[in-house]
């Protein structure tokens, strides 16, 4: 029995001495714990400033932009009416068709200049030279009024009065008329008097 005691005495020692072990430890941990907890409240605290900040700069960027907003509003009010000196000033750089006048204001729209800069760019010469082009071989009229070439078209009055026919079109059957009456007084003024 005594022998038992021993042992049983020895456990209670070895219980001891690790419990004084494990208290250090413990003691330790407290100290990790707490200089962990210091760390992570002031990093805490950092964020939230940051977050503060962040917030207020948004605020103020919101405002900033709806105080923009209603300058937009008005340019998108004006786009639906032409803007008449642009007209004005393409007809007197000669673009007077509506399509290359569309053209030319959209591309300035785009890349933000002036019609003067855009009239100069090549590319947009290219374009417009070719559109007139495509227009008047679409009306069958070579340049210069049907008189380049040698040939009338047949919108021009003296091609139906060569022809002997009348046109279609009212207007110019009208015109036609009116040219062949014209060129017969004109002939009985020298004729003799019958």
């Amino acid at each position: 029995m005594e022998d038992k005691d021993e042992n049983l005495d020895s456990t209670n020692e070895e219980e001891e001495n690790a419990d004084s072990e494990n208290g250090e430890t413990e003691e330790q941990s407290l100290d990790v714990l707490q200089k962990e907890k210091t760390e992570l409240s002031e990093k805490n605290k950092q964020l939230f400033e940051r977050t503060k900040k962040a917030e207020s700069e948004a605020k103020k960027l919101r405002e900033q932009l709806k105080a923009k907003e209603p300058d937009k509003e008005l340019e998108n009010s004006q786009s639906n009416e032409p803007d008449y000196s642009k007209l004005a000033f393409l007809e007197g750089r000669q673009v007077s068709h509506p399509d290359d006048q569309k053209l030319v204001i959209d591309e300035a729209v785009r890349l933000k200049l002036p019609l003067t800069d855009i009239l100069g760019l090549e590319y947009i010469k290219a374009k417009l030279q070719t559109s007139k082009e495509q227009r008047e071989a679409e009306s069958g009229t070579p340049a210069g009024r049907g008189k380049a070439g040698g040939g009338t078209g047949q919108k021009d009055v003296d091609y139906w009065i060569q022809k002997g026919e009348l046109p279609k079109d009212q207007e110019l059957a009208a015109k036609v008329v009116n040219a062949k009456m014209q060129k017969d007084d004109t002939k009985r003024m020298f004729d003799p008097l019958e």
